[in-house]
């Protein structure tokens, strides 16, 4: 017999795992997460987890507020005692230049302050006494949020998982979704290597791979994707873990910093990244010119980088739409297919919150948040959610 279930999450990551969980807390429904590989091996367990308000798309501070929300009260909000995060709270730091980017920070400060943000301008002195290592002389503004910082993606992950299992859900991981099961213009189900399951809720959140699952049904996702790398820089003396995470502007690649275990600074960026046609293809192999570049940018902003060595790198897919922020929620004219991708780098620190308003919609109740505007149709409109900044996962 087909086994069933009142929804079915693909994707057992930080989005995944975040909509199961509060589709059973807050439905008591009868839940399974399918995933092609183990929990956490995508994606998330890449991300450099960073949870900052700084967005000039207000909509995604107001997420993002929900989220730091969410880790400040871990145990609480997953109603689960061993649940643990490593949420790291740091403060965040964005560093730019005069002109009309420094206009765009201030009326982006504006925005945020105005859904309740708690962040705003600093002079470059008041910069020097958070991080006194950074170089200055080329930044003409600067921006604090001291509530934000960073997580563990495994321990984030593994608790909203090990949190809804308590509550029932079904996790299976090494289990792939090879077909979305439609009848007339609803879902019935997921077609899986191991046979079908029926349900009437199928949600994908399985980021990159959901071009795989929706295009099929006749959907056009708008989807890119792209490869992203993270390289961890060590000084002769160990990087401060209290340091504020750092966003440099004043890099062509978006650059930001943080610090990390081992006392080493974690470096990434928030451009484009490297076009690749399948998120399967990730090439490990970082060119030496690229790191070149990290480490000189680095050294640049912080000269005690200046003889830094290189001790580790990773790369990951970036899921990208055409305006850099992401698709949600339930799609028209497919009853019950709830569609979850394009976070385009900033998926994290969204997550969280984006978990509790999928399984509000799901469940028909009231929303927190108005997620409305993060329709697919919005690419037809022409309605995009552009950011002030242009090109990048700090929209």
């Amino acid at each position: 017999m087909t086994e069933s279930f009142d929804a079915i999450v693909v994707g057992a990551g930080i989005v995944g795992a975040a909509t199961a969980f509060h589709l059973a807390k807050l439905g008591n429904l009868k839940v399974c997460v399918l995933d092609q590989a183990g929990a956490c091996e995508g994606g998330t367990g890449k991300s450099c987890a960073i949870v900052r308000s700084h967005y000039s798309v207000v909509s995604n501070t107001a997420l993002t507020l929900k989220s730091l929300d969410i880790f400040a009260n871990f145990k609480d909000w997953l109603e689960y005692g061993e649940a643990e995060s490593g949420f790291v709270n740091t403060g965040y730091l964005i560093l730019g230049s005069e002109g009309p980017r420094a206009e765009a920070m201030r009326t982006a400060l504006r925005g945020q302050q105005g859904v309740g943000a708690e962040t705003w301008e600093l002079s470059l002195a008041e910069v020097r006494e958070k991080h006194p290592h950074l170089f200055l002389d080329d930044i003409a503004i600067a921006a604090y949020e001291p509530d934000s910082g960073y997580a563990d993606p495994y321990l984030t992950t593994m608790s909203f998982l090990n949190a809804a299992r308590k509550k029932g859900v079904t996790v299976r991981t090494n289990e792939a979704v090879t077909a979305v099961r439609v009848a007339g213009d609803r879902v019935v189900g997921v077609e899986t290597g191991n046979g079908s399951l029926s349900a009437p809720v199928v949600v994908l959140a399985c980021g990159p791979w959901s071009r795989t699952l929706a295009e099929p049904l006749g959907l056009d996702l708008r989807l890119e994707v792209s490869q992203h790398a993270v390289l961890t820089f060590a000084a002769d003396t160990a990087y401060d873990g209290r340091y504020p995470i750092v966003k440099d502007m004043n890099t062509a690649n978006k650059m930001y910093f943080r610090p990390a275990n081992g006392g080493v600074a974690l470096v990434g960026t928030g451009d484009h990244g490297r076009h690749i046609a399948d998120p399967d293809e990730l090439d490990g192999n970082l060119p030496d010119d690229f790191i070149l570049l990290q480490g000189g940018q680095l050294s640049r902003r912080m000269p005690n980088f200046a003889n830094a060595r290189l001790t580790a790198s990773w790369v990951g897919a970036y899921d990208i739409t055409p305006d850099w922020n992401p698709v949600l929620g339930l799609v028209p004219g497919i009853e019950g297919l709830s569609l979850n991708y394009g976070f385009s780098g900033h998926g994290f620190k969204l997550a969280p919150a984006i978990g509790m308003l999928l399984a509000q919609e799901i469940l028909d109740q009231p929303r927190s948040i108005d997620i409305s505007a993060y329709d697919i149709g919005r690419f037809t409109r022409t309605d995009l959610l552009v950011g002030a900044y242009g090109e990048g996962s700090i929209s």
